[in-house]
């Protein structure tokens, strides 16, 4: 009881790394969440509109067909005719595509010849989906303009062509409407939390326990080295079981009871636990590698800050390329991850992709028993040193 105590004691001494990064963590959390919900990602697809210029030379029935086309489907900005003036326009990103009627517009139109002229940012996707619009419409007055119908019929038919909206409906086939509720964001970052907080909270107790004077008075002490190391796994799972908590009474408070009111919350709650696993593990591992804080501190970061990239924590593995992926298989934070996006894809889970979820926590878990062999087998061959 006596070792627990002092374990617990050192803890209580470095814990407030572990509060920093926490609440480092909730923090950013929230940043992300408010700025998705600013953009609209998580209440559906909504169209947004571009800044675009018309020009109309000729000042005929198709420029201003076109005028009022895009004012109705894009932001029209108002520019003066002059090239260097445009292409300032365009290079400050005023405006991302200018549209030309030159004065013989309608008569090469009815030629079937390029009717106008366009002027975009180079490379920029917005200009070939603009294009793509203006074509769309001429191609609709020249259906019309074959059918007999006149140019100011044509124009006028088309435009009111445009208004209709085709309505769409989205089949629920995952279960949760193609959404993904707020508290799966806050799980998806919650891994580098548990990496660099347990890290540098749990293992400057093991620094200071393996120091030469204090591990040889250890060793002459009553206590068996069983039970020292009995004390310290059990102050490890109780700080590790007391992050967890906070960190899930957080999740809890900030969206309404979280992932306890999700059918997944055995899951979550399994995922979470098996990351809080890891992490104690790799902290087990750092402070035995590591012999100074200056040391600690960059192991923490290669460990945490590399399991995250690495893993899909930050980015997406599918971004880094299908060798980086390959490496990630390896990888618990891959796994939570990939975990992590099931639940929040998916409100029912099928036969497969349970495999994949249970595949997933099991090897987290033995990734951190790993851990503690090869922690152990560094920590006797010290002893006999």
């Amino acid at each position: 009881m006596r070792v627990f105590s002092s374990y617990m004691q050192i803890i209580r001494r470095n814990l407030w790394q572990m509060v920093m990064y926490v609440c480092i963590f909730i923090g950013i959390t929230v940043a992300i969440q408010k700025s998705i919900d600013g953009t609209g990602m998580t209440t559906g697809f909504s169209s947004v509109k571009l800044a675009v210029a018309v020009i109309d030379r000729e000042q005929g029935i198709l420029g201003e067909t076109l005028r009022q086309y895009v004012e109705k489907e894009q932001k029209l900005v108002e520019i003066e005719d002059d090239e260097q003036v445009i292409q300032e326009e365009l290079f400050y990103r005023n405006v991302s595509y200018v549209l030309v009627v030159p004065e013989d517009a309608q008569s090469a139109f009815e030629a079937g010849q390029a009717a106008v002229q366009t002027m975009k940012v180079p490379g920029a996707a917005a200009g070939y989906y603009l294009d793509a619009q203006i074509n769309s419409l001429l191609n609709q007055i020249r259906v019309y303009r074959a059918g007999g119908f006149s140019m100011e019929e044509a124009c006028e038919k088309s435009l009111a062509l445009s208004e209709h909206q085709g309505k769409v409906t989205l089949m629920d086939i995952n279960g949760n409407g193609g959404q993904r509720e707020g508290y799966n964001y806050y799980f998806a970052y919650l891994p580098y939390a548990l990496l660099a907080g347990m890290i540098m909270c749990l293992s400057g107790v093991i620094m200071e326990f393996k120091k030469k004077e204090v591990h040889r008075r250890m060793l002459c002490s009553a206590v068996s080295l069983r039970a020292q190391n009995f004390a310290a796994v059990a102050s490890f799972i109780v700080v590790g079981l007391g992050v967890w908590t906070v960190c899930m009474a957080a999740q809890a408070a900030m969206y309404r009871g979280g992932a306890f009111t999700s059918l997944h919350a055995p899951l979550y709650i399994a995922n979470s636990l098996a990351c809080m696993l890891v992490a104690m593990a790799l902290a087990y591992l750092a402070g035995m590698a590591a012999n100074s804080p200056g040391a600690l501190n960059a192991v923490n970061n290669i460990i945490s800050l590399g399991l995250c990239f690495l893993g899909g924590i930050f980015v997406p593995v599918e971004m880094l390329g299908s060798r980086v992926e390959k490496i990630s298989y390896f990888l618990p934070t891959y796994w939570y991850s990939k975990i992590n996006g099931i639940l929040g894809d998916y409100g029912e889970l099928g036969s497969q992709m349970r495999q994949t979820v249970g595949r997933g926590l099991a090897i987290q878990v033995l990734f951190a028993a790993a851990c503690i062999c090869v922690t152990m087998a560094v920590n006797k061959a010290r002893q006999r040193e």
